[in-house]
C-alpha cells in the first residue's frame, strides 16, 4: 500500500474518531447513557484517533519541527492513557480515574497546543483545525472537574477540528 493511501486511510480514522469521541460524551453527559456503552464508544474513538494522528503528524512531520513531534508524542500518550482508563473502569468509575484522568487531560491539552502550533507553522492542514484543537482542549480539561457541559462543548469544537484535519488527509492526493 502506498504512503498516499495510508495517509488517506488515517484520514478516515481521524474523521471517525473526531465524530465518535464527542458523541460518546454527548451520550454520557447529555443523554445519560450509562458508562459501559458510552465508554465503549469512547474506547473505539480513541483507538481510531491513535492511528489517525499518526497520519496527521506523518503528513506534515518535516514542517512541524520539534514542537510538532512533542505534540504528537503527548497526544499519543494521552490517547494510550485514556484507553487504559476506559479499560480499567470496566463501566464503573473507579479510583483509577483519580490518577489517570488528570494525566490524560494535561497530556492532551499540552499535546494539542504543541501539535497545533507545529501544524500552524507547517501550513499543510487548514489553520482553523489547529485553533479548534486548542480551544476544544482548553474547555475539555477543566470541564471534567467543573462542569460536564464544557466537556461536551469542547469535545464538539475539538472534534470539528479533528474531522477537518481528517478530511484534508482523506482528500489529499499525494
Amino acid at each position: 500500500m502506498s504512503s498516499s493511501n495510508l495517509f488517506r486511510w488515517s484520514g478516515v480514522a481521524t474523521i471517525l474518531g473526531g465524530v465518535l469521541l464527542p458523541m460518546s460524551w454527548i451520550l454520557r453527559f447529555v443523554v445519560g447513557v450509562q458508562r459501559p456503552f458510552s465508554g465503549t464508544v469512547e474506547f473505539v474513538a480513541t483507538i481510531l484517533l491513535v492511528f489517525g494522528f499518526m497520519g496527521v503528524y506523518g503528513s506534515q512531520h518535516e514542517e512541524t519541527g520539534i514542537l510538532g513531534f512533542l505534540g504528537f508524542l503527548l497526544i499519543t500518550v494521552s490517547n494510550c492513557i485514556a484507553l487504559g482508563e476506559c479499560w480499567l473502569q470496566n463501566g464503573e468509575p473507579t479510583d483509577v480515574a483519580v490518577v489517570l484522568g488528570p494525566l490524560v487531560g494535561i497530556t492532551m491539552l499540552l499535546g494539542f497546543l504543541s501539535l497545533g502550533i507545529g501544524s500552524w507553522k507547517a501550513n499543510k492542514l487548514p489553520r482553523w483545525t489547529a485553533v479548534l484543537w486548542v480551544i476544544g482542549g482548553a474547555l475539555i480539561v477543566p470541564g471534567f472537574a467543573v462542569q460536564e457541559m464544557l466537556v461536551v462543548i469542547g469535545g464538539v469544537i475539538q472534534g470539528a477540528g479533528i474531522v477537518g484535519a481528517g478530511v484534508k488527509l482523506w482528500t489529499s492526493t499525494g
